[in-house]
């Protein structure tokens, strides 16, 4: 089955001079005077006209927990005028605001600095982390600026996003720790990350103890790229986040709608958390739920350690969340009832190596084959429609290029490459910007 992925784009990019980021890619921004990272959350705030729109939908972490927190890996398209872009959604969709980036007027640390402003009535304001989280003032002071530093480039030791394992006290009978995980990027598994493979669950099966057991089976190996938007299991070598790395890398999948799914496996960007402080209220923090949160059920199954420390699947409290960037096991997908389960243990899995993949992952939209949607496709789309022969073997007219990437045309997917994937295309543009 084809993996089709919607590229997450914007119409505008960032235009700065000197910049650290030059082009669109995977970013942590993080803040000069407090130290501290910006962290995507997804929730929206009550008014949309006022810079404190954005003190929902960002969490402002520490070193140590941005290394594994997805939404702290930002997308930031390629131009002018703005917004920070993650977990299937985007700070200006979330605010209704936009971020101007420029150039600070000093550098930090041997490396440039920016200060990021956005417009309150006829007031450009700054925004900075001063100390209890994210507000907007009118001057630049070490607190207002920032560093983009890239996450998809460089050694492993500095691009990466950490697992963390949910036994991290305690390791299956051979020695690995298990995670799970779903994010909007696409990612690959290096070598030396510390993380054996990404597995799903195809069946559910009755041990001769009378109990279930999930058989997971794997589906991408070290060097292998996972595809965004993908619930899996990952076997790690490592009890720490630090130890099981994997590299972001794109395409984005867009993802808005939740739960996605993954044979037996779903998974969400996003569930409740405590934010910081409000400038009105020092001493207390806002807990948020994003719309996009998943609350807990019977049927969902969230991976664990039992009282005796056996690795499976087991209910959550009532009235709480499914984990962010979690996956959990669903038995209601199975094809046959097997009745109400509250606990799926872990079968021992075997390391054998995965198979080559079905299909090769394709973003709709993307014409020309250059892992970024942008006008250019369109461009290429029409000149393709436009073309004498709009055969994907032979050139388009109108200074297209000599091939095409046939199978990213049918934009809407109805089986046709039109002009409806045209106007498809379009909107898909502009509801990303």
């Amino acid at each position: 089955m084809k993996r089709f992925i919607t590229a997450i784009v914007c119409l505008m990019a960032v235009v700065v001079a000197g910049a650290q980021f030059t082009q669109p890619g995977f970013y942590r921004v993080h803040n000069v005077g407090s130290d501290r990272y910006i962290c995507i959350k997804g929730t929206k705030y009550n008014k949309t006209s006022n810079p404190d729109a954005f003190w929902p939908c960002i969490k402002m972490l520490n070193d140590s927990a941005q290394i594994s927190d997805a939404g702290s890996i930002v997308y930031i398209p390629e131009m002018g005028q703005t917004s920070l872009c993650a977990q299937g959604v985007s700070t200006f969709s979330l605010t209704g605001l936009f971020l101007e980036i420029d150039t600070a007027t000093v550098r930090e640390g041997g490396k440039p600095t920016y200060v990021a402003k956005t417009q309150y009535g006829t007031f450009p304001c700054i925004f900075r982390d001063y100390g209890n989280g994210l507000t907007a003032g009118f001057l630049e002071k070490p607190e207002s600026r920032w560093w983009v530093e890239p996450v998809n480039a460089g050694s492993i030791d500095t691009s990466f996003l950490g697992i963390k394992p949910v036994n991290e006290a305690v390791a299956d009978a051979n020695g690995f720790y298990w995670a799970t995980f779903c994010c909007d990027f696409t990612f690959v598994l290096p070598e030396e990350g510390g993380i054996v493979g990404a597995y799903t669950v195809k069946e559910i099966t009755t041990g001769e103890d009378g109990l279930y057991y999930a058989q997971a089976v794997k589906v991408y190996g070290q060097g292998d790229t996972v595809p965004a938007a993908t619930p899996v299991l990952l076997k790690c070598k490592a009890g720490y986040a630090s130890g099981n790395k994997i590299i972001p890398a794109v395409p984005i999948a867009n993802r808005t709608s939740m739960p996605i799914v993954n044979d037996l496996l779903m998974g969400n960007y996003f569930s409740n958390f405590i934010n910081h402080a409000h400038l009105t209220s020092y001493d207390v923090t806002a807990e948020y739920v994003p719309d996009q949160a998943t609350m807990a059920t019977d049927d969902y199954l969230a991976l664990g350690v039992d009282a005796d420390g056996k690795l499976g699947f087991f209910p959550k409290a009532e009235c709480t969340y499914m984990d962010a960037n979690s996956a959990w096991l669903a038995p209601a997908l199975m094809a046959k009832e097997q009745g109400a389960m509250t606990a799926v243990y872990l079968a021992e899995v075997k390391d054998e190596e995965p198979g080559d993949p079905e299909e090769p992952v394709v973003i709709l939209g993307d014409a020309n084959g250059d892992g970024i949607v942008n006008i250019k496709d369109v461009t290429l789309l029409i000149n393709y429609l436009m073309s004498e022969n709009n055969d994907a073997e032979e050139p388009a007219r109108f200074n297209a290029p000599s091939t095409v990437n046939a199978a990213a045309l049918d934009v809407n997917e109805d089986g046709i490459v039109n002009i409806k994937d045209v106007t498809a295309l379009i909107n898909l543009l502009l509801a990303s910007a």
